[in-house]
């Protein structure tokens, strides 16, 4: 999520769930889509001004799509849309396709290959690369939009998922690089947890100072709830360090 100062820079930013690290919701017997509305706030430590996102997510079995609508105290706005697509590639796991659109004239897509088998343990590997017509775009991650992925995950029943990876910059020439370290599982009663954390080098765009930076990002859910909190060290490769609370819930 881009906040107000932050979009002077020309570079784009993360296409969502680049890294599958939200899944697609299961469906129950009865639904043909399963539905889940987020409402976040987000603060910036220079500027001191707040903006908040609504976004609402449908999927359903192999098929997500989404619109989201974004504001802050300048009154700056954007819509946003977009629809991602898992193609099962039998034992060598799946090939996701993504495009999304946005008022302003963004417009971009992304290819990722994730090698792990439903129901299946162990390694597996990570491959993807994103593009975009580098218009301005107000997301939620913080991550270069054109760029390569590459990393891995592990996955055991009692443990849970592991994920290692690294999305950088390979057009902009911004040296823009980040790494994440993610796992999700369950505790106790049945909550789910994910726990993002991760790591920024790079500049806001060519010619820029080179930042350095960290973040978490946790989840929380509860039965059809969530909780997302977040700290953003240096987001979008700047100074500025962002706060993030989003809540929502799946129906």
């Amino acid at each position: 999520m881009m906040l107000v100062g932050l979009l002077v820079t020309p570079a784009t930013y993360a296409i969502q769930d680049r890294a599958n690290v939200d899944p697609m919701d299961p469906l129950k017997p009865d639904q043909a889509v399963a539905w889940k509305a987020t409402l976040g706030s987000y603060r910036d430590s220079i500027t001191k001004t707040t903006a908040t996102d609504f976004n609402l997510r449908g999927n359903t079995k192999d098929t997500k799509f989404w619109l989201g609508y974004y504001q802050d105290q300048s009154d700056f706005t954007q819509s946003r849309a977009g629809i991602e697509r898992a193609t099962s590639l039998a034992s060598y796991g799946q090939l996701v396709t993504s495009l999304q659109v946005a008022s302003g004239g963004f417009v971009g897509g992304s290819l990722t290959w994730d090698g792990k088998q439903d129901n299946v343990d162990g390694l597996s590997p990570l491959l993807g690369w994103g593009r975009t017509n580098t218009k301005p775009y107000v997301n939620l991650n913080f991550d270069p939009n054109d760029s390569v992925l590459w990393g891995g995950t592990y996955s055991q029943s009692q443990l849970g998922q592991i994920s290692l990876f690294q999305i950088f910059d390979d057009r902009l020439k911004t040296g823009q690089r980040v790494t994440h370290l993610v796992w999700r599982g369950t505790l106790p009663n049945a909550i789910g947890l994910t726990v993002d954390a991760f790591e920024r080098t790079g500049a806001s765009d060519v010619g820029e100072p080179q930042v350095k930076g960290n973040g978490l990002v946790v989840t929380v859910d509860v039965r059809n709830y969530f909780v997302r909190m977040a700290y953003d060290q240096k987001a979008n490769f700047t100074d500025a360090n962002i706060t993030r609370v989003a809540v929502g819930f799946r129906f």
